[in-house]
């Protein structure tokens, strides 16, 4: 048996998913066939002897590329747990505490091992979502980008013509703003949509506004706070949720701190509300890799906030409460593993307490447990889910097993109620657009249906709906959305494919809480999965990543396909069935 392979730890490895029940699990190699975990309340023996606890088979959970993850809940009667397991392969039986694997499971010459242990269940300790994220399918808008309503009033910018590329900059203006959003709700809604993501829209100087200069205004060139009201009203009355994006890592050189901090120096106030190294830090053009003061991405016109400071986090987390007043249901976090994690958890003790099932989400693009304990985000944007259907897609040397590897190890690094809220998606702002990265419409239908068929709160960015493509250079991948092609019925065909996919994740929620079982042939691209729940319903999805054609199952209703004929799916296809 490899012990190598063999990892538990107590802290991520053994947690609660509710006030009652405790999952437990462990990796082992994949030569092992079965593991056992003896658990019981610490004190059950009331003597010296040697302390057992009760067996439970734990259960294959997932298979990773170089091991195994076995699982188990337990419901510990007295709210703690004491615990260790046994490990077999074949004929081989090895038994893992907290201070090592023995041969043996009962102390050898009367030595002392020492057990696994979680202390206590404490209801205020779990780590609870909201629910309702899980249930939400998201759809990313770049405000500037997405639609323009003239409304008399006019901004800081003079807009240049709707979609116009050839005089493009990355700093231009095409107006977009907050009533533009607020008349395509319906056409919104119509795709399957249940919540909208918006990018910053506070006071800036910039089409992204992550430079903001006044976190109380919405810029007058999206309109005013009382447009943001009626748009969030009037999402509401549909049943969009919203949520805005929180800009606290860093500001703009007009914030007023900032502005007080560069005429006053070190006598301002307000100078402890950054990070600055140099007295002439003003007066020095260019980026800040000199470190004069810390910015975001070295760049000199968004300073970085002291989210440590405690009069920026009381300031950031009044801003917060009022977007909360106005209805808002989510807020997400820009930079958001930048910002102190005293200042998170503080502002998720203040606005949980107005509005327990707020969503807080943070910008993280690596692993993020630490985050994720229940005491500051509820979830993270997964990078990792974008990373594993792009790198499936475009390298045509991966196959379905890979993919597999590659979802697991996502969810296997945190806990399950935080697997059904993380943040999937397939692109967004700053990366390249799904099409133009996977190089098709019908590789981008397939992610779609990867996107709706897995765990976790799905978004779209603007545009996917109609293929929209986009480099990064240029905000290519922030294109205007092309509501005339769309109004003249050019996407008609493109858009029924969408909205038939996402309606798929309203099956899918039968399936939220169950099991998947993966299929494969030996290294193809085929990918087969079948998701069970607890009603005997199955949901099988088949995505033909090959060049050959494959036959699928025909007894089961079809829910969506793409490229079949009959019970043969052709290169590129989509087939997803229900029973």
């Amino acid at each position: 048996m490899n012990i190598h392979a063999i990892k538990h730890d107590p802290f991520t490895g053994c947690y609660a998913v509710d006030k009652n029940t405790l999952i437990v699990k462990i990796e082992t190699g994949k030569e092992v066939t079965g593991v056992s975990v003896f658990a019981d309340d610490p004190y059950t023996s009331e003597t010296c002897e040697i302390w057992h606890g009760k067996k439970t088979e734990m259960k294959l959970k997932a298979e990773l590329k170089h091991s195994l993850v076995w699982e188990t809940e337990i419901v510990p009667e007295y709210k703690r747990l004491q615990y260790y397991f046994e490990i077999t392969s074949g004929n081989e039986r090895l038994y893992l505490y907290d201070d090592g694997i023995h041969a043996d499971e009962d102390c050898l010459n009367g030595s002392i091992v020492q057990y696994f242990k979680f202390a206590w269940l404490n209801p205020s300790d779990v780590c609870v979502v909201p629910e309702w994220a899980e249930d939400t399918v998201w759809y990313q808008i770049f405000p500037d980008r997405y639609r323009r309503v003239e409304s008399g009033e006019t901004g800081t910018f003079k807009p240049i013509e709707w979609g116009k590329e050839d005089t493009a900059r990355f700093d231009s203006f095409y107006g977009g703003n907050l009533r533009g959003i607020s008349e395509k709700l319906e056409y919104i809604k119509g795709l399957g949509i249940t919540g909208l993501y918006l990018t910053p829209i506070m006071c800036s100087d910039t089409n992204h506004r992550y430079n903001v200069h006044d976190y109380t205004l919405v810029d007058p060139q999206l309109g005013s706070n009382a447009d943001l009201k009626e748009l969030i009203d009037n999402a509401h009355a549909m049943g969009l949720r919203i949520m805005l994006d929180a800009v606290f890592n860093h500001c703009g050189t007009r914030f007023f701190a900032w502005q007080d901090v560069v005429k006053h120096g070190k006598t301002s106030k307000y100078y402890d509300w950054f990070f600055i190294n140099s007295d002439d830090f003003a007066s020095i053009k260019g980026n800040t890799k000199d470190g004069r003061y810390f910015s975001f991405a070295f760049s000199a016109y968004m300073p970085k906030l002291n989210t440590n400071n405690p009069e920026v986090m009381g300031y950031m987390i009044n801003v917060c409460k009022s977007w909360v007043a106005l209805g808002v249901d989510g807020i997400r976090f820009d930079v958001g593993n930048e910002i102190s994690h005293t200042f998170l958890k503080k502002l998720r003790i203040e606005l949980k307490s107005i509005k327990s099932d707020l969503f807080l989400l943070g910008e993280i693009w690596h692993r993020s447990l630490p985050w994720l304990l229940g005491d500051e985000y509820d979830s993270i944007m997964n990078f990792q889910f974008m990373e594993s259907v792009n790198n499936f897609m475009i390298d045509k040397h991966a196959t379905a097993r890979d993919l597999m590897y590659s979802f697991n190890e996502t969810y296997n690094n945190y806990y399950r109620q935080i697997n059904g809220v993380l943040f999937n998606m397939l692109d967004n702002h700053d990366v390249v657009r799904t099409v133009t990265r996977c190089g098709s419409i019908d590789g981008m239908l397939q992610e779609l249906v990867l996107l709706m068929t897995m765990r976790g709160s799905p978004c779209i960015y603007y545009g996917t709906e109609i293929g929209l493509e986009g480099e990064i250079g240029q905000s290519h991948n922030r294109r205007c959305m092309k509501w005339r092609d769309i109004d003249d019925g050019k996407f008609n065909d493109l858009l029924t494919d969408f909205r038939e996919i996402v309606a798929i994740r309203n099956i899918f929620l039968q399936f939220k809480n169950g099991d998947i079982v993966w299929k494969f042939d030996s290294g193809s691209r085929v990918v087969n999965y079948i998701w069970h729940n607890a009603d005997g319903h199955s949901l099988e999805v088949y995505l033909n990543a090959s060049n050959e054609k494959i036959t699928v199952n025909t007894d089961k209703t079809v829910m969506y396909s793409r490229k079949k004929e009959g019970n043969i799916l052709l290169p590129n296809g989509i087939a997803v069935l229900y029973k």
